[in-house]
């Protein structure tokens, strides 16, 4: 934190002779290498980083192995499913009911069926958290559930998921601007704290290049730093860095253009010639409020946004739809008959299907019910996100942290993708079930052996459509991070510009 050694003497050139940027730049560079303020700074925050890195890839790890178990459940279930099919086509004194029966096409499809969809972390998901913590991983697809999307939880203490992970995208999103706010905030204003200032301003050296060139080298130091501790971080928490080059590169520009904009924003501070109390308090109050201030006050915006009904209030329409349905049952059955060729002569045949056959009829109906307030969610949901991405522009903080996230994989948007991803499998599932499901109604099949256990009329276990997540190509991520890297590069100039014009001239009580 103590002024170069010879500083003054240094600027003390040949009256013919003026100090050059590159020069003060060249001297600023070596002098301030030497400070132990900055590499104290290095040092703690490559290790937030490194714990940062080692937090996130923590939790994408278990959940990973979660998918793994998760999908070697399912395969022992299905080999258990073959034995007991095998079993079942033994003869025996009376049947099994259906709900027991896995090779009874309706009681497989509610009582048997193990299905799930699965969103894989990305190699590059130790880079930030995001929402992973609080959007699950992987869905139970059920063929009734509405919209596809059956409501999964991981138990965890609420009062830390409120509160977020320490991850990478943390340390790089909040904690790089305070080392920067300190660095600069410190040894920026280390001659006018001093009294020095008075002495620098008598050499033939202007303010602009004095000034700047302390700024770029606090920034020169600082940014190789935070990339060279990003990508030791991402390596030891064990992310393939070959995988995810685009991503990476985006990755490290964004770090650059975001720490250019504090930079850019203390290089403004300092040029009013505050001392380090006023220059840290000035920063630090613009870091709270882009930081804080204004997402909380995005948050508020967007929650009165739309007309989408509360969670409670969605929760009683589907209690109250389903009651209606089920007072209506018959009657709804008895309308999709009659407008079937192959089920309109088996109208007698409604009351004594079992409870799985009349989801296939009534499930859909459920959901003609409720796409109204489907429709209201979504609408209101997409205003929300729409508002996000815009108060990113006006709150850097906020539209790197989503940056981040989207390179990580971590994002909202690829929640959404994989929500729709799962709905559409669900759909799938049903038009391969149903058909084979109200072909029984009319043409039963007939059992192999009258006096087997099972009713024997679903076989086909291996033929059940497997789920398969389709991902978004590496470029779309970086695609979509990109326009904050530009605007965080363009803030940063106009800033700069701002500092440059009030550095026309030195203090005037000098």
């Amino acid at each position: 934190m103590s002024a170069p050694a010879g500083y003054a003497d240094a600027l003390a050139l040949p009256a013919a002779r003026t100090a050059g940027f590159a020069e003060l730049l060249r001297w600023e560079l070596r002098h301030i290498g030497r400070s132990r303020l900055l590499w104290t700074v290095l040092g703690l925050l490559f290790a937030a980083m490194l714990w940062g890195a080692h937090s996130g890839a923590a939790l994408h790890r278990g959940q990973d192995r979660a998918i793994e178990r998760s999908r070697a459940s399912d395969l022992d279930w299905t080999r258990q499913i073959l034995e007991r099919a095998r079993r079942y086509a033994e003869p025996a004194a009376e049947s099994v009911p259906y709900w027991q029966d896995p090779t009874d096409v309706a009681g497989f499809s509610r009582y048997f069926l193990r299905a799930h969809s699965y969103k894989p972390n990305l190699p590059l998901s130790p880079l930030a958290v995001g929402g992973s913590d609080l959007m699950p991983t992987r869905l139970p697809v059920k063929l009734e559930t509405p919209f596809g999307v059956e409501p999964a939880y991981d138990f965890e203490n609420p009062r830390a998921l409120g509160l977020g992970r320490f991850d990478l995208g943390f340390v790089l999103v909040y904690l790089l601007p305070v080392a920067a706010i300190v660095l600069i905030g410190l040894l920026a204003t280390f001659e006018r704290d001093h009294g020095m200032l008075r002495l620098i301003a008598a050499q033939r050296v202007g303010p602009r290049a004095w000034l700047g060139a302390r700024i770029v080298a606090i920034f020169a130091w600082l940014a190789p730093g935070a990339l060279l501790g990003l990508l030791i971080s991402l390596f030891s928490a064990g992310a393939d860095l070959g995988a995810a080059v685009p991503e990476l590169i985006a990755s490290a520009a964004l770090v650059v253009a975001y720490l250019g904009f504090w930079a850019a924003l203390g290089f403004v501070v300092v040029s009013v010639w505050p001392g380090a109390a006023g220059a840290i308090s000035l920063m630090s109050a613009v870091w709270a409020v882009l930081a804080i201030g204004v997402p909380l006050i995005g948050s508020g915006v967007a929650a009165r946004v739309g007309d989408a009904p509360t969670p409670i209030a969605y929760v009683d329409a589907q209690r109250r739809a389903n009651d209606a349905i089920a007072g209506e049952r018959d009657a709804l059955i008895a309308r999709d008959f009659r407008g079937r060729a192959d089920l309109s002569g088996s109208l007698g045949k409604i009351g004594g299907l079992d409870y799985a056959t009349r989801l296939s009829f009534l499930s859909p109906e459920l959901e003609r019910r409720l796409q109204p307030l489907r429709d209201r969610q979504e609408s209101a949901r997409s205003a929300r996100e729409r508002i996000s991405q815009w108060a990113g522009f006006i709150a850097p903080p906020l539209g790197m942290e989503q940056a981040l996230a989207r390179l990580a994989g971590t994002d909202a948007e690829r929640h959404r993708r994989f929500e729709r991803q799962t709905s559409a499998y669900q759909k799938r599932l049903r038009d391969w079930f149903y058909p084979r499901m109200q072909r029984q109604i009319a043409a039963p099949t007939p059992r192999p052996r009258a006096d087997s256990y099972g009713r024997m009329n679903f076989l086909e276990f291996d033929a059940i459509p497997a789920y398969a997540w389709s991902e978004a190509p590496a470029w779309s991520r970086v695609a979509g991070a990109l326009p904050t890297a530009l605007w965080l590069t363009l803030l940063a100039a106009a800033l700069s510009a701002w500092a440059l014009r009030c550095l026309r001239q030195w203090p005037a009580e000098l």
